[in-house]
């Protein structure tokens, strides 16, 4: 209960109406950055199955968040959307990361907005960052997009070099955990131009290849930035799939998604049970014809998508199961702020009206 003094405060004009205009502000603020997270990601569970294997340790199946193209800006970009964007990531990942409790998280590209052309310096302070909004008890994996080094063409050996050794990543990476295995693709080292770095990675991806062979292991799950081959997003059905308006919109072979060649050399050589990716920030479920699903993963930044969202999914050495989870929507967040805005107008032009009537002044009309 409230003291004798402070209850008198409360309950006098004007002040009564700016306490009661200061709690509800404050219950908005709390509603719209923090509790409406919850509220959102509430409703997510993780896809249940069975791994139809031995499992003494209780390991499986292992649940894994798979994001994508968070585009952190750096310090020179426009700094209220950095910042606005950035808290809004921050607060749905560690949100989802609290309520869900991941195993794995994997980051499919363009971590980063600006990685093909930031001074190291910046570089460095961007990597903090999102190690910062992204911090994890789970083992965080990040795939090279061309945000992150270039397109293909701009590709500088120190801008490769200064990502891999950020984010511990490579052309080709083989991760497994609990018998389940993982190819990390770096999808821009995949021109099939006889460069340096397209050959390095096409030599990688033969001795992973030949690991998983050799080791009996079973088929792996790619992961990447680039979808693979694909004519538009014409088939793409989801419910966050790109408008209509850009769907039959063509896909460039190397610039929206890889080529025919690059995609039919994956295939032949991983023979992969699934594929991710990102970079059309849009998402999109396909079927090969070889059988092999496809599902290409919308953008987690309020940038470029109304309703960003994730995949959760459970993975199993053999099998695995998904499920998508949405984040809240920016115009509610919007919308709760303009409520405020509202509030402190009103009551800001109550307690004035109400001083100057205690003061003795009327207002006048003027003929």
């Amino acid at each position: 209960m409230l003291p004798p003094q402070l209850r008198r405060w409360h309950h006098s004009r004007p002040f009564g109406f700016l306490f009661r205009a200061f709690c509800l502000v404050t219950a908005i603020v709390i509603v719209c950055e923090h509790l409406i997270y919850y509220s959102a990601l509430w409703k997510c569970s993780w896809p249940t199955m069975d791994c139809g294997v031995n499992d003494p340790n209780n390991m499986l199946p292992r649940k894994a968040f798979l994001l994508a193209d968070t585009h952190l800006l750096t310090r020179w970009s426009n700094q209220w959307d950095r910042t606005i964007r950035e808290w809004h990531m921050e607060r749905s990942f560690q949100t989802a990361n609290f309520l869900l409790q991941p195993d794995l998280v994997f980051v499919l590209g363009d971590v980063l907005n600006n990685g093909q052309n930031t001074y190291q310096e910046d570089f460095d302070a961007d990597v903090q960052r999102f190690q910062k909004m992204f911090a994890s008890q789970a083992k965080v994996i990040c795939a090279v997009g061309n945000h992150d080094i270039g397109f293909h063409y701009r590709v500088h050996p120190y801008l490769l070099w200064r990502f891999e050794q950020a984010f511990n990543a490579s052309a080709v990476q083989l991760y497994q955990d609990s018998g389940i295995s993982f190819v990390i693709l770096n999808s821009v080292a995949f021109e099939m131009d006889k460069c340096e770095m397209c050959e390095e990675a096409e030599e990688q991806l033969l001795n992973v290849s030949k690991i998983l062979r050799e080791t009996g292991s079973p088929r792996p799950f790619v992961l990447q930035h680039y979808p693979m081959y694909r004519e538009s997003d014409e088939i793409c059905t989801e419910e966050d799939a790109a408008p209509e308006g850009e769907k039959t919109i063509h896909f460039r072979e190397k610039w929206e998604c890889l080529s025919k060649n690059a995609t039919s050399m994956i295939m032949a050589t991983l023979n992969p049970r699934a594929v991710f990716g990102g970079h059309t920030h849009h998402s999109c479920y396909r079927q090969h014809e070889n059988g092999v699903e496809e599902w290409s993963v919308s953008s987690f930044n309020r940038r470029f998508k109304k309703y960003p969202s994730f995949l959760m999914v459970s993975f199993c050495p053999d099998t695995f199961a998904v499920r998508q989870c949405f984040l809240p929507d920016e115009y509610t967040l919007l919308a709760g702020y303009v409520v405020a805005v509202a509030v402190v107008v009103i009551t800001a032009c109550w307690c004035l009206y109400t001083l100057l009537r205690f003061k003795g002044f009327r207002l006048k009309k003027f003929s």
